[in-house]
Protein backbone atom coordinates (compact mmCIF):
# COMPACT_ATOMS: atom_id res chain seq x y z
CA UNK A 1 0.00 0.00 0.00
CA UNK A 2 1.40 3.62 -0.98
CA UNK A 3 2.21 5.55 2.13
CA UNK A 4 -0.03 9.04 2.99
CA UNK A 5 2.59 11.84 2.63
CA UNK A 6 2.03 14.27 5.06
CA UNK A 7 4.61 17.66 3.85
CA UNK A 8 3.71 21.36 4.83
CA UNK A 9 2.69 21.93 1.68
CA UNK A 10 0.04 18.85 1.55
CA UNK A 11 -0.87 19.66 4.85
CA UNK A 12 -2.11 23.18 3.99
CA UNK A 13 -3.47 22.92 0.63
CA UNK A 14 -6.22 20.06 2.22
CA UNK A 15 -6.99 22.53 5.62
CA UNK A 16 -6.70 25.19 3.20
CA UNK A 17 -9.81 23.20 1.11
CA UNK A 18 -12.01 21.82 4.05
CA UNK A 19 -11.72 26.02 5.29
CA UNK A 20 -13.35 26.89 1.88
CA UNK A 21 -15.41 24.30 2.01
CA UNK A 22 -16.80 25.33 5.49
CA UNK A 23 -16.98 28.76 4.08
CA UNK A 24 -19.57 28.08 1.07
CA UNK A 25 -21.31 25.98 4.02
CA UNK A 26 -21.26 29.02 6.12
CA UNK A 27 -22.44 30.91 2.70
CA UNK A 28 -25.05 28.98 2.19
CA UNK A 29 -26.45 28.52 5.40
CA UNK A 30 -26.81 32.33 5.53
CA UNK A 31 -28.73 32.58 2.45
CA UNK A 32 -31.16 30.05 3.60
CA UNK A 33 -31.88 31.90 6.83
CA UNK A 34 -32.48 35.35 5.74
CA UNK A 35 -33.20 35.10 2.05
CA UNK A 36 -35.81 32.05 2.18
CA UNK A 37 -36.55 32.22 5.60
CA UNK A 38 -34.80 28.72 6.58
CA UNK A 39 -34.86 26.83 9.92
CA UNK A 40 -31.66 28.71 11.83
CA UNK A 41 -31.72 25.37 14.40
CA UNK A 42 -30.49 22.63 11.95
CA UNK A 43 -28.31 24.74 9.64
CA UNK A 44 -26.48 25.93 13.17
CA UNK A 45 -24.11 22.91 12.72
CA UNK A 46 -22.16 24.46 9.73
CA UNK A 47 -23.06 27.90 11.27
CA UNK A 48 -19.85 29.85 11.88
CA UNK A 49 -21.77 32.29 13.58
CA UNK A 50 -22.30 29.94 16.05
CA UNK A 51 -20.90 28.18 18.67
CA UNK A 52 -20.43 24.17 19.81
CA UNK A 53 -20.38 22.82 15.69
CA UNK A 54 -18.67 21.62 13.00
CA UNK A 55 -16.75 25.17 12.62
CA UNK A 56 -15.75 25.37 16.56
CA UNK A 57 -14.37 21.68 16.43
CA UNK A 58 -12.31 22.61 13.17
CA UNK A 59 -10.77 25.61 14.90
CA UNK A 60 -10.06 23.86 18.57
CA UNK A 61 -8.38 20.83 16.75
CA UNK A 62 -6.23 23.76 14.67
CA UNK A 63 -5.42 25.40 17.99
CA UNK A 64 -4.47 21.98 19.48
CA UNK A 65 -2.46 21.20 16.59
CA UNK A 66 -0.17 24.06 17.00
CA UNK A 67 0.16 22.99 20.47
CA UNK A 68 1.39 19.79 19.85
CA UNK A 69 3.54 21.02 17.17
CA UNK A 70 5.23 23.59 19.76
CA UNK A 71 5.80 21.45 22.31
CA UNK A 72 7.57 19.13 19.63
CA UNK A 73 9.61 21.81 18.67
CA UNK A 74 10.48 22.75 22.35
CA UNK A 75 11.54 18.45 22.77
CA UNK A 76 13.91 19.49 19.99
CA UNK A 77 15.48 22.58 21.33
CA UNK A 78 17.80 23.87 23.53
CA UNK A 79 16.56 24.88 26.82
CA UNK A 80 16.61 28.49 26.53
CA UNK A 81 14.46 28.25 23.04
CA UNK A 82 12.88 25.17 24.64
CA UNK A 83 10.84 27.47 27.64
CA UNK A 84 9.76 30.14 24.55
CA UNK A 85 8.14 27.07 22.69
CA UNK A 86 6.74 25.63 25.59
CA UNK A 87 5.02 29.20 26.78
CA UNK A 88 3.65 29.24 23.57
CA UNK A 89 2.09 25.35 23.32
CA UNK A 90 0.48 26.08 26.94
CA UNK A 91 -0.96 29.77 25.15
CA UNK A 92 -2.37 27.73 22.15
CA UNK A 93 -3.78 25.61 24.53
CA UNK A 94 -5.56 27.84 26.58
CA UNK A 95 -6.52 29.62 23.60
CA UNK A 96 -8.36 25.45 22.03
CA UNK A 97 -9.87 25.51 25.09
CA UNK A 98 -10.92 29.39 25.08
CA UNK A 99 -12.33 28.53 21.23
CA UNK A 100 -14.24 25.49 22.83
CA UNK A 101 -16.02 27.12 25.77
CA UNK A 102 -16.01 30.62 24.46
CA UNK A 103 -13.98 31.73 27.87
CA UNK A 104 -13.37 35.40 26.39
CA UNK A 105 -17.27 35.61 26.35
CA UNK A 106 -17.25 36.07 30.29
CA UNK A 107 -15.41 39.91 29.34
CA UNK A 108 -18.03 41.38 27.33
CA UNK A 109 -20.05 43.94 29.47
CA UNK A 110 -23.21 45.16 28.16
CA UNK A 111 -23.24 48.27 30.67
CA UNK A 112 -20.08 48.87 29.33
CA UNK A 113 -20.62 49.32 25.74
CA UNK A 114 -22.38 52.77 26.22
CA UNK A 115 -19.23 54.62 27.59
CA UNK A 116 -16.72 53.33 24.52
CA UNK A 117 -16.34 53.56 20.71
CA UNK A 118 -18.82 50.98 19.25
CA UNK A 119 -16.22 49.21 17.58
CA UNK A 120 -15.31 47.98 21.13
CA UNK A 121 -18.86 46.98 22.31
CA UNK A 122 -17.62 43.59 21.98
CA UNK A 123 -15.39 44.50 25.39
CA UNK A 124 -13.17 41.47 24.99
CA UNK A 125 -11.44 42.63 22.42
CA UNK A 126 -9.64 45.02 25.21
CA UNK A 127 -8.13 42.46 27.12
CA UNK A 128 -7.49 40.49 24.45
CA UNK A 129 -5.61 42.89 22.24
CA UNK A 130 -3.59 44.31 25.36
CA UNK A 131 -2.27 40.56 25.84
CA UNK A 132 -1.38 40.29 22.25
CA UNK A 133 0.77 42.99 22.23
CA UNK A 134 2.60 42.42 25.40
CA UNK A 135 2.94 38.47 24.06
CA UNK A 136 4.90 40.37 20.82
CA UNK A 137 6.57 42.28 22.86
CA UNK A 138 7.77 39.08 25.32
CA UNK A 139 8.73 37.14 22.35
CA UNK A 140 10.43 39.84 20.03
CA UNK A 141 14.05 37.89 21.01
CA UNK A 142 12.62 34.95 20.72
CA UNK A 143 11.87 35.80 17.24
CA UNK A 144 15.16 37.07 16.16
CA UNK A 145 16.72 33.76 17.09
CA UNK A 146 14.67 32.25 14.28
CA UNK A 147 15.07 32.66 10.54
CA UNK A 148 14.30 35.32 8.39
CA UNK A 149 11.57 33.13 6.89
CA UNK A 150 10.33 31.71 9.98
CA UNK A 151 9.88 34.49 11.89
CA UNK A 152 8.18 36.30 9.01
CA UNK A 153 6.09 33.49 8.74
CA UNK A 154 5.04 33.12 12.36
CA UNK A 155 4.34 37.16 12.15
CA UNK A 156 2.16 36.90 8.65
CA UNK A 157 0.20 33.78 10.41
CA UNK A 158 -0.40 36.24 13.68
CA UNK A 159 -1.61 39.10 11.41
CA UNK A 160 -3.94 37.36 9.60
CA UNK A 161 -5.06 35.38 12.62
CA UNK A 162 -5.64 38.89 14.98
CA UNK A 163 -7.09 40.58 12.00
CA UNK A 164 -9.87 38.14 11.96
CA UNK A 165 -9.97 37.26 15.90
CA UNK A 166 -10.33 40.90 17.13
CA UNK A 167 -10.45 43.02 14.04
CA UNK A 168 -13.20 41.39 12.12
CA UNK A 169 -15.09 41.46 15.61
CA UNK A 170 -14.28 45.21 15.77
CA UNK A 171 -15.68 45.92 11.91
CA UNK A 172 -18.79 43.52 13.24
CA UNK A 173 -19.67 45.44 16.59
CA UNK A 174 -19.08 49.17 14.86
CA UNK A 175 -21.41 48.43 11.84
CA UNK A 176 -24.10 46.49 14.46
CA UNK A 177 -23.76 49.29 17.50
CA UNK A 178 -23.47 52.45 14.49
CA UNK A 179 -26.61 50.93 12.73
CA UNK A 180 -25.10 50.09 9.47
CA UNK A 181 -26.63 46.98 9.77
CA UNK A 182 -28.62 44.69 12.20
CA UNK A 183 -27.28 41.87 14.09
CA UNK A 184 -29.29 39.17 12.49
CA UNK A 185 -29.07 39.90 9.02
CA UNK A 186 -27.18 38.18 5.80
CA UNK A 187 -24.07 40.99 6.21
CA UNK A 188 -23.37 40.43 10.03
CA UNK A 189 -23.01 36.53 8.80
CA UNK A 190 -20.52 37.19 6.14
CA UNK A 191 -18.59 39.43 8.65
CA UNK A 192 -18.28 36.50 10.89
CA UNK A 193 -17.42 34.06 8.15
CA UNK A 194 -15.03 36.41 6.79
CA UNK A 195 -13.62 37.12 10.68
CA UNK A 196 -13.62 33.21 11.30
CA UNK A 197 -11.85 32.03 8.12
CA UNK A 198 -9.23 34.35 8.36
CA UNK A 199 -8.81 32.55 12.15
CA UNK A 200 -8.91 29.36 10.62
CA UNK A 201 -6.39 30.97 7.59
CA UNK A 202 -4.10 32.09 10.13
CA UNK A 203 -3.65 29.25 11.87
CA UNK A 204 -3.34 26.87 8.89
CA UNK A 205 -0.24 29.39 7.84
CA UNK A 206 1.19 29.12 11.84
CA UNK A 207 0.94 25.10 11.50
CA UNK A 208 2.65 25.58 8.08
CA UNK A 209 5.35 27.50 9.26
CA UNK A 210 5.84 25.10 12.09
CA UNK A 211 6.00 21.65 10.31
CA UNK A 212 8.91 23.46 8.44
CA UNK A 213 10.37 24.35 11.37
CA UNK A 214 10.18 20.91 12.97
CA UNK A 215 11.90 19.52 9.58
CA UNK A 216 14.34 21.61 10.05
CA UNK A 217 15.19 21.01 13.48
CA UNK A 218 14.36 17.51 13.31
CA UNK A 219 16.42 17.06 9.72
CA UNK A 220 13.14 14.92 9.09
CA UNK A 221 11.53 15.97 5.32
CA UNK A 222 8.43 14.58 5.48
CA UNK A 223 6.33 13.01 7.81
CA UNK A 224 4.74 9.51 6.45
CA UNK A 225 1.41 7.78 7.67
CA UNK A 226 1.20 4.03 7.35
CA UNK A 227 -1.73 1.93 7.51
CA UNK A 228 -1.77 -1.67 7.65
CA UNK A 229 -4.06 -4.82 7.93
CA UNK A 230 -6.24 -5.61 11.12
CA UNK A 231 -4.14 -9.21 11.92
CA UNK A 232 -6.12 -12.00 11.31
CA UNK A 233 -8.99 -13.42 13.91
CA UNK A 234 -7.34 -16.26 16.01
Amino acid sequence: MTPLLLTPNTVRQWLSLMTAVMLFAHITTQVGIYAFGADKHWLDVLNMDRELNLPTLFSTMLLLTAARLLMQLSKASLQESADDWTLLSRIFMFLAVDEALQIHEILILPDLRHHIHPALASTWVIPYGLVALGLLWRFRHFLTTLSAKTSNSFLCAGGVYITGAIGMEMVGSFAVRSGVIRLHSFWYGAITGIEESLEIMGLILFIHALMRQLIKQSGKQAWILKFSADPPNL
